[in-house]
């Protein structure tokens, strides 16, 4: 007896919509979409069309022609209405369907790598300033478009760039101009106003003190303001930290509780462990795992780090999970959406937050248990802190050295 679940086109025992099977309805609806093209714009675009056709959920694929505007913006290319360039892309209303085809059109090799966070950073600057009162935008604009800027560049020279990057330099702006806008609804001006308007300011914000330290820091070096200076940075921000109770309990759980989502679980494990912030967790690769079988080593600095259970056994299994688009991708948390990049580390903070857990406390109580238990040295490598800045938590944690536990290798 013929089944009844047999595809008329590939003759596969599979599940169908309608006669033909999932992988037979995506490539129909590929070449459908294709066949509208020039002939030079096909063969360009086919290195993508390849990689779409052996898409690994065809079900999604045989939809994603008709319902994504990604899939449209690549119609207006193959039809040659926009060009296939960074340029047109960039220019493209639709700026996260844009992005999401760029990081599709570079990852099969149509288009060459580019750093598009920082175009799209700075053409974000232009619309953020758009349609501001003149009297702010004299002020805002030195300090949006030339030192946040200058700033930027110089961070990534000496930490590299991290999803954080640009996320920090854009609340940067938008704290500047909430603060000027504060001193404008006080009938105040930048240039005479007194530290008792950042005081106030800070009182009803507490939230907005580092940005804004970067805001006062510059107005004060320039001269845009007379009577205001930095606020003093705090010396360390021990009450951050969950109490240790708390600590050991949000462990015990992303240890054990298999209805959080698995990424969340590694995430918030090696957090946990190590100190270390999303914006690095996110960036895992395969690389910088060490994995022999019996045991599990993770390279975040320059000695690897043996992970206790059951981080090893999560990790494999989030490393055997099918991969959507690059199935040779090397990043541990490849991103569903975005071909060839990882998962953004802001999915991992709202995924803690959506549990009610404070990443900053659990980080906190991290830093604050190895501070106590390590030198500096062994300390800056495992979390990535500056000799300084570990030194200070040492001191927070009343660290004696008394105890260096056997976790390196």
């Amino acid at each position: 007896m013929r089944s009844r679940f047999i595809c008329t086109d590939c003759g596969v025992e599979d599940i169908r919509n309608g006669k033909r099977c999932y992988p037979c309805l995506a490539r129909i609806a590929l070449d459908d979409l294709f066949a509208a093209g020039t002939p030079a714009r096909r063969k360009a675009l086919e290195p993508l069309r390849q990689r779409l056709l052996h898409h690994p959920e065809p079900k999604s694929m045989a939809r994603w022609p008709g319902r994504s505007a990604s899939a449209t913006i690549l119609r207006e290319i193959l039809i040659e209405d926009i060009d296939l360039t960074h340029a047109a892309l960039d220019q493209h209303p639709t700026v996260q369907a844009a992005s999401l085809l760029r990081h599709a059109l570079v990852d099969v090799g149509v288009l060459d790598p580019r750093d598009t966070t920082w175009v799209q950073f700075v053409a974000w600057i232009d619309t953020f300033l758009e349609h501001r009162p003149e009297h702010l935008i004299r002020t805002l604009g030195p300090f949006c478009r030339w030192h946040v800027p200058a700033r930027t560049r110089l961070l990534i020279q000496r930490n590299g760039i991290t999803d954080g990057t640009f996320v920090r330099a854009r609340r940067i702006c938008r704290i500047a101009a909430h603060f000027l806008a504060d001193l404008d609804t006080h009938g105040l001006e930048l240039k005479t106003a007194s530290q008792h308007a950042v005081e106030s300011y800070l009182d009803r914000h507490p939230r907005n003190f580092e940005p804004l330290a970067v805001f006062l820091r510059w107005a004060s070096q320039s001269g845009a303001a007379d009577r205001i200076h930095p606020v003093p940075s705090p010396y360390a921000d021990p009450y951050t930290a969950y109490p240790i109770d708390t600590y050991r309990a949000w462990m015990r759980r992303f240890a054990t509780d298999e209805t959080i989502r698995l990424r969340t679980r590694i995430c918030g494990l090696i957090a946990g462990i190590t100190g270390r912030p999303t914006t690095t967790i996110a960036a895992l690769t395969t690389a910088s795992i060490i994995d022999d079988g019996d045991q599990m080593r993770l390279r975040l600095g320059l000695t690897p780090v043996q992970l206790p259970p059951p981080l090893p056994a999560l990790i494999r299994l989030q490393l055997a999970a099918p991969r959507r688009w690059d199935t040779a991708s090397t990043w541990l948390f490849p991103s569903k959406l975005r071909a060839g990049a990882h998962v953004h580390a802001s999915r991992f903070a709202a995924d803690l937050q959506n549990l009610t857990c404070r990443v900053v406390g659990l980080r906190g109580a991290a830093l604050l248990n190895l501070a106590a238990t390590m030198p500096v040295g062994p300390l800056c490598d495992l979390t990535g802190m500056s000799p300084n800045v570990a030194a200070r938590w040492q001191l927070v944690a009343a660290s004696a050295y008394a105890q260096y536990p056997a976790m390196r290798m």
